[in-house]
């Protein structure tokens, strides 16, 4: 999971947005910040969107990196040894 940081670099609890000193500077009124501070607090959400998106598709990226061929099955696993010696394990 992604952290949370508050504009001033302080880690805080991931529902939050401000740590508790800037939210007494500030208020929790964000109506009422200032403009720089709407947008920084802004700016580090759509990092931590950024990051949520990035994960989902993870998987996907990986499976484009598996070849469309499967390795073929070497030793005791090959079709004639398996014919040959399925006796001997019930079949």
């Amino acid at each position: 999971m992604c952290k949370r940081y508050c504009v001033c670099g302080r880690a805080i609890p991931f529902k939050r947005q401000l740590c508790g000193e800037c939210l007494e500077i500030y208020g929790d009124d964000l109506k009422e910040w200032p403009e720089w501070l709407r947008w920084q607090v802004s700016d580090i959400q759509r990092e931590i969107d950024y990051e949520r998106r990035h994960d989902e598709f993870w998987l996907d990226e990986e499976e484009e990196l598996v070849p469309d061929y499967a390795e073929p099955l070497r030793g005791c696993r090959t079709e004639t040894h398996l014919y040959e010696d399925r006796h001997k394990h019930g079949g």
